[in-house]
C-alpha cells in the first residue's frame, strides 16, 4: 500500500492507495451518522463489502448511469433525504464510486448544512481523477461541471481490487486520465510501462505495476493541486490537457470521459505542433480508443463556445510542446475550425 499526502495552506488529507478499505475506520467514529452516495452498478457489486466496515449508515442511489443524474435535480433529491433522515452538521459522505459520484458527493457534501465530512473511495480507474484536488461538480443540461465548489475530503481511499470488474470501456476511460498526467510529468509511463501491453486491461490484476501508475498519476495531480488549489494563478489549469475538445466531445458522440479527453490530449499535441501525436494517437487506436467515433464538427463548437476556460472571444486550449510543458493555445473560432479539419484529415486517414 503506498499512501500521498496532499499538503494545503489550510488543510492537508492523505491518499491511500491498494488494499487499503480497513483504514476507513481511522476516519469514522462508531457513533457517527454515515451517508453513501453511490450508483446502482456499484451497489450490487461492492456495497455489502463497505457496510460490513461501518454503522450508522443510510445510502443514496443516483441510479445506473450517474453522469445523467449529476444535475440539480437529483442534489434536491439528496438533500430532502439527508432532511428525512435528520442528518445534522456532524454527517460524514462516503462518495462510494466513479468520476461522477466523486463529484456529486463532494458538491453535496460541501453545501449541506454548509459543509460537512467527506471521504473519498473511488471504485474506478477514472476516479482517481477526480477524487484528488477537491473539485466537485454538477452539470446543467448537457453543459459538463458548470456548477461547483472547492472542497477537499478528509481522505481518499484507493481499494485497487474494486477496479477488477470494469469493462473494458472503463478501463480505456481511466487510462485517458492517466496518460494525462503521465503527459504532463516525463512520459514514464507511457515509454517504459504501457508499450508492453496490448491490452491495458490486463494492469488491473498485475497490484504492484497497477499501484505504482496510480500513484505516478497521482503525484502529478498533487503537483499541480498543490501550485494552484483554487485555480487562480494558471497553474491548475494544465490539468485540463485534452477537456476543451474533450468535453465536447463526450456529450457529442457519447464517448467515456476518458477516450474523449484522449482524442482531445492528441488534438492539443497537433495544436502544439508536438509530433507525439501521431505515435500517441496510434497507439491509442491499438489498445482499441476511437472505434466508430462520427464528429459533429458544428455540435462540437457549439459545445466549446460555453467552455469555463475561454476568454473573452477566444477557444482556450491547453497545449503540450513537450513532455511536462504544457502552454496555453488561444483560438479564435475561424482558426479553431480549421485546425479540428487539418487533425480530422490526419485522424480519418490513419483509421482507414
Amino acid at each position: 500500500m503506498k499512501k500521498i499526502t496532499i499538503n494545503l495552506t489550510d488543510d492537508n488529507y492523505d491518499i491511500y492507495i491498494g488494499d487499503c478499505l480497513s483504514n476507513l475506520n481511522k476516519f469514522i467514529k462508531l457513533s457517527d451518522n454515515l451517508l453513501i452516495i453511490t450508483d446502482e452498478n456499484v451497489k450490487r457489486l461492492y456495497l455489502d463489502k463497505l457496510v460490513k466496515k461501518i454503522n450508522n449508515y443510510q445510502v443514496f442511489i443516483m441510479g445506473n448511469k450517474p453522469e445523467n443524474n449529476k444535475n440539480l435535480l437529483t442534489y434536491e433529491a439528496c438533500v430532502k433525504f439527508a432532511l428525512d433522515n435528520y442528518f445534522d452538521r456532524h454527517l460524514t459522505v462516503l462518495a462510494f464510486g466513479g468520476g461522477a459520484v466523486t463529484d456529486f458527493a463532494g458538491f453535496f457534501a460541501s453545501t449541506y448544512k454548509r459543509g460537512v465530512k467527506l471521504i473519498n473511495i473511488p471504485t474506478t480507474l477514472l476516479a482517481h481523477d477526480s477524487a484528488v484536488g477537491g473539485k466537485t461538480a454538477l452539470n446543467v443540461g448537457t453543459l459538463k461541471n458548470v456548477i461547483g465548489t472547492f472542497y477537499q475530503p478528509q481522505a481518499v481511499l484507493y481499494h485497487l481490487p474494486l477496479l477488477r470488474t470494469l469493462p473494458y470501456n472503463e478501463v480505456l476511460s481511466g487510462f485517458g486520465e492517466i496518460i494525462k498526467h503521465d503527459l504532463l510529468a516525463d512520459g514514464y509511463l507511457l515509454n517504459e510501462v504501457f508499450s508492453a501491453y496490448n491490452s491495458l486491461d490486463k494492469l488491473l490484476f498485475d497490484d504492484e505495476v497497477l499501484e505504482e501508475i496510480i500513484y505516478r498519476a497521482i503525484l502529478v495531480k498533487k503537483l499541480y493541486v498543490e501550485m494552484d488549489v483554487y485555480d487562480e494563478l494558471g497553474r491548475r489549469q494544465y490539468l485540463n490537457l485534452g477537456h476543451t475538445l474533450g468535453h465536447a466531445l463526450e456529450i457529442t458522440t457519447g464517448l467515456t470521459h476518458g477516450e474523449a479527453i484522449s482524442f482531445g490530449i492528441c488534438f492539443a499535441l497537433f495544436l502544439s505542433d508536438n509530433h507525439y501525436y501521431k505515435t500517441l494517437s496510434q497507439t491509442l487506436i491499438k489498445w482499441g480508443y476511437f472505434r466508430n467515433i462520427v464528429l459533429n464538427n458544428g455540435e462540437i463548437l457549439a459545445r466549446i463556445k460555453n467552455d469555463k476556460k475561454n476568454h473573452t472571444d477566444k477557444l482556450v486550449f491547453i497545449g503540450l510542446k513537450s513532455f511536462g510543458n504544457p502552454e496555453v493555445i488561444y483560438l479564435s473560432v475561424t482558426e479553431f475550425k480549421e485546425r479540428l479539419k487539418a487533425f480530422q484529415e490526419y485522424f480519418y486517414e490513419i483509421t482507414r
